[in-house]
């Protein structure tokens, strides 16, 4: 509605005209409930008439706030894994929607760093009112030492021992108990695991493995234990290498979508046919699992209920608030991949 009421461009000014004080409008103007709600309306209502905004710029350089959130992903430096990985893709898009809607920014950090603690020498710990870390790799004390820099941070992964910093992720013991679990259900009895098990996720995936040829009675094969990283490449080559071998398998456990579907491809282009000859399960549920061809049977992460999460666990903490850890339910898709239809 249009008004004659003179602009207002200072909080001292939209103060005067209340007859209260600096402190009383910023507190009022950002809904805090100290000030009563009929103050609290009279100050909104005068702030709307005289069209007074206030300046973010100013507001944050007083509160010391940037309203940017720093991502960094944990890349595996050795595997030369990629920042076009779907998974990170699609977290990244998740954590950008949900720091929207909070009017923050995303700064993104991807280049393959040997230690975190390089991070507070940078613009990244300097620019950013916190800090979401996407994997642990194998910097689990570097990221308990980080956590002591009183930087708001919180870190997708697994519950590791001695943590000291938040970690939001999903049952990974579980996850790889399932797939396993529905493979040996399905009369699979060669099952290849493959993953790199000094990395945290992928060990407890592999724990979860072992779990569920435990309750079937099969012994573990060690020759079916494949340390292969989270790049496509590598899990062909780790395909090609069993057939050469002459190892004998018929189902492979792999430890994302990504080497499942590079797993398929090298099968296919063997001569072997999934999931009649070999079913496979991967891992994540990227959007490209169910079109694959054939689709893909895998372990759920929830993706985008955990980029929600990270983003409000970490604006928790931003508040000032203590925060616990989340583990996020897995769930098995069953597709045309592990042959159950």
């Amino acid at each position: 509605m249009a008004t004659n009421s003179p602009r207002l461009t200072k909080m001292e000014e939209l103060a005067k005209v209340a007859g209260v004080s600096v402190s009383t409008v910023s507190r009022a103007l950002a809904g805090n409930p100290s000030i009563n709600a009929k103050t609290r309306a009279r100050i909104v209502d005068l702030a709307a008439k005289h069209n007074y905004q206030i300046n973010e710029n100013a507001r944050n350089f007083r509160l010391q706030k940037t309203n940017v959130i720093a991502v960094v992903l944990m890349l595996d430096v050795k595997s030369e894994q990629h920042t076009s990985d779907m998974f990170f893709l699609e977290m990244l898009g998740a954590i950008a929607d949900a720091l929207s809607v909070q009017n923050y920014d995303l700064l993104l950090a991807n280049s393959p760093m040997t230690n975190v603690l390089d991070i507070q020498s940078s613009r990244i710990f300097r620019q950013s009112d916190g800090i979401i870390f996407i994997g642990q790799g194998n910097q689990h004390e570097q990221l308990n030492e980080f956590s002591g820099l009183e930087k708001p941070m919180v870190v997708w992964g697994s519950n590791l021992p001695d943590r000291r910093y938040c970690t939001v992720g999903a049952d990974n013991v579980v996850g790889g108990y399932l797939a396993t679990k529905h493979l040996l259900n399905l009369g699979r009895k060669d099952i290849v695991f493959m993953g790199d098990i000094n990395m945290p996720e992928p060990k407890q995936r592999f724990e979860g493995y072992l779990n569920a040829l435990k309750e079937k009675g099969i012994k573990f094969n060690k020759r079916l234990q494949i340390d292969v990283p989270f790049e496509m490449s590598h899990a062909s080559e780790a395909i090609n290498d069993l057939l050469q071998q002459k190892i004998s398998f018929d189902g492979a456990v792999c430890c994302s979508d990504l080497i499942a579907l590079s797993a398929i491809a090298a099968l296919t282009e063997s001569g072997l046919r999934v999931p009649e000859d070999v079913a496979v399960v991967g891992y994540d549920d990227i959007a490209l699992a169910s079109y694959s061809s054939p689709s893909l049977t895998t372990v759920r992460q929830n993706i985008v209920q955990g980029g929600r999460i990270l983003v409000q666990k970490l604006m928790a903490q931003i508040n000032g608030d203590t925060v616990a850890d989340s583990v996020l339910k897995t769930e098995l898709i069953v597709r045309r991949s592990s042959g159950a239809w």
